[in-house]
């Protein structure tokens, strides 16, 4: 193998980043088996769901285009399904086995190649799971077992079929092969059918497939064969496990560990993460780089090169990984959807332009109908035409409201030439996003407020904090301006008349909420069922209180991902809370009467006595000035939109995507 300083590109030059001061081990080239890399970071394999009848669509070229040119050193493709029993009735996952995948493959290992990134493409068979949706197949596994995930039991595979689905492997890498890929990965890890066979929790065969430690891992030595007999010389094989399953009865690093020591020999690297479906994607309440010590193992046990990832959110972490020696190659999914450019940002001294990811797996892991990002609204959408193009003839843009879209919109404006002003009426930026913030394991939330803070400082945004607008005011701004937008966000709703001890969500996340002699509360969710009530729960708990929720939906916790909703779930039961589905609370008209929660369908009343009733029902727009809806077709001034919550309070990615939108119409 040559040494590290005599590595090339393709076309003879020198790679770039080596020299680094600050991420030198992040930025140094590496040989990954028959492949050279320019640097140790990886763009982890995250599909997009922008496939049509199982084809990839431009859409998502271009997503992984963004991704080599943000410099990463390789990028692994979105997990690939390799047969049919295993695609979805809306063919959204891409199919690697069929003829049409070749072509749109091609072109997207021709751009990640334009860019001088490697690209290796994930192979996957779910098994028993299924992501996404629905099929028209049965789920197959080695044993009729149900996942708890689905609601079917699986078909148990024969002998006859799997070799079938063996020979799925084998097509779908010759077609790697044909599109320009430079290596093929197998998903092996987070329960899907390979994990299924190499697991006793999953497998309870008697045949040659089961039992013993080399019967279970039959099905995986012969996907193995199968590719190796049309993997060419040049082209990298690799494997994903999971170090940890995080379920009970299921594989942890002992179990990881043999597996790799089994497979080490005919695989060029292994790549190590944590969990199975419905959990490996890690949200804020977990540590940082929680797989680094199971890499590290795994990389001492075998010799070979690993890759890591899982919460992984910058080049800093991905440098002390290289160099404390636990990982070759670092991996980030979701920190470079929020930012593909992380890399070069980082390699060129930029840190303060990351857009960071804010680990809420909301719009990444709901898939509708594709990948969608919080804070990054190309992701999906594809970059707006005029997004970066300078104007000809600047405009005076005035912002009132520094919540995200307000910021947003001052970004790309500022970005592409126009004069911006920007008015706060509070003391900081971030509006409703400082309160989310507050919340217990959301803290992270803040980051897209500091982000996109520094970038009105960047691009010599006038940002007024402090300054509140009447109509006087804004009377006068239109006289000035171009172009206003309005940005005013949202409130709580006013509380009900009530004699009792009552606060919002908003008063208990910023800690105002009125003592009582119990220290019990009662918080209602009027049918939300996201973040918000949750959250104030637990701030609550955090605090000593004794907590009974209700909701009025009929189920918990229905609108927030399920990676975090078990996690919450959890928390809720270990402190101790009452969850009290499809109820709402009834207050009495006589101080001192206790609270009444009532089942929605009929049912015994709850009595909850000296009890704090803490509200969570939709907020309500901040109209500018108070004088209602604005008429955006008054006789005077300048152009006027509206937009984010002051339209009506939404989520976080409706105002960044709207804020984006504007700023590159402007």
């Amino acid at each position: 193998m040559a040494g590290l300083d005599d590595l090339r590109l393709p076309d003879g030059s020198a790679l770039p980043g080596g020299e680094h001061p600050e991420f030198p081990h992040a930025f140094s080239p590496f040989q990954l088996g028959p492949l050279t890399l320019r640097n140790r970071l990886v763009a982890l394999p995250a599909g997009t769901s922008l496939a049509h009848e199982g084809v990839p669509t431009d859409g998502d070229t271009e997503h992984f285009e963004r991704l080599a040119a943000g410099g990463v050193g390789l990028v692994i493709g979105g997990a690939t399904v390799v047969h049919p029993t295993t695609t979805l009735r809306s063919r959204k996952l891409v199919e690697a086995y069929i003829d049409e995948f070749v072509p749109k493959a091609a072109a997207k290992a021709a751009v990640i190649h334009r860019h001088g990134a490697k690209f290796i493409g994930q192979l996957v068979h779910l098994g028993r799971e299924f992501i996404g949706g629905e099929s028209d197949s049965p789920p197959v596994a080695p044993s009729a077992i149900k996942t708890p995930r689905d609601a079917y039991p699986p078909h148990e595979l024969t002998a006859p079929e799997i070799a079938d689905i063996v020979a799925g492997w084998r097509v779908s890498t010759q077609n790697l092969v044909k599109a320009g890929a430079d290596g093929v990965e197998i998903h092996a890890a987070h329960g899907y059918l390979p994990a299924q066979f190499m697991s006793p929790l999953t497998n309870q065969r008697t045949d040659a497939y089961g039992g013993s430690f080399e019967n279970r891992m039959r099905f995986v030595d012969e996907i193995v064969d199968a590719m190796r007999s049309v993997i060419p010389d040049g082209f990298a094989l690799g494997v994903r496990l999971s170090g940890e399953e995080e379920i009970p009865g299921g594989m942890d690093i002992t179990d990881c560990v043999r597996i790799a020591q089994h497979l080490a020999d005919r695989v060029d690297y292994f790549s190590i993460t944590h969990g199975t479906r419905g959990k490996y994607v890690k949200d804020a309440s977990n540590p940082d780089a929680v797989a680094v010590p199971s890499a590290a193992r795994v990389r001492a046990a075998t010799g070979k090169p690993v890759i890591v990832g899982q919460r992984i959110r910058d080049v800093a972490t991905a440098d002390n990984v290289v160099r404390a020696g636990h990982a070759d190659l670092v991996g980030m999914a979701r920190a470079l959807i929020a930012d593909p450019e992380l890399p070069e940002k980082s390699r060129t001294a930029r840190l303060g332009e990351v857009r960071g990811c804010l680990g809420i797996n909301q719009d990444c892991r709901a898939f509708d109908p594709h990948l969608h990002c919080a804070v990054n609204a190309e992701v999906g959408r594809g970059r707006h035409t005029n997004y970066g193009v300078k104007v000809a003839e600047p405009k005076s843009v005035f912002v009132i409201g520094g919540g995200p879209a307000g910021l947003e919109t001052a970004r790309v404006a500022a970005q592409r030439g126009h004069q911006v002003t920007l008015f706060e009426a509070s003391p900081a930026l971030g509006g409703t996003v400082r309160v989310a913030a507050a919340s217990p394991h959301r803290a992270t939330m803040i980051d897209v407020v500091d982000h996109l803070e520094r970038e009105t400082k960047r691009l010599k945004v006038e940002v007024n904090l402090g300054s509140p607008i009447d109509a006087d005011d804004f009377a006068e701004i239109r006289s000035m301006a171009d172009h206003v937008v309005l940005a005013t966000g949202s409130r709580p709703a006013p509380l009900p008349e009530w004699s009792g001890a009552q606060a919002t969500v908003d008063d208990v996340l910023l800690g105002r909420q009125p003592e009582t002699g119990s220290r019990r509360a009662v918080v209602l969710d009027d049918g939300d069922g996201f973040w918000p009530a949750y959250s104030a729960v637990e701030a609550l708990v955090r605090q000593g209180w004794q907590v009974d929720f209700a909701t009025t939906l009929g189920g918990l916790a229905t609108r927030i991902p399920a990676e975090s909703a078990a996690l919450l779930l959890a928390r809720l039961g270990e402190a101790g809370v009452a969850l009290h589905v499809a109820h709402t609370v009834v207050r009495p008209d006589e101080a001192g009467v206790p609270l009444l929660l009532r089942p929605v369908f009929g049912g015994v009343d709850l009595e909850v006595a000296d009890a704090l009733l803490v509200h969570h029902v939709p907020r309500v727009a901040v109209l500018p000035f108070g004088t209602g809806p604005f008429a955006p077709d008054a006789e005077f001034g300048a152009v006027v939109t509206s937009i984010g919550d002051c339209v009506t309070p939404r989520r976080i990615s409706h105002a960044i995507a709207e804020g984006y939108r504007l700023g590159a119409e402007i």
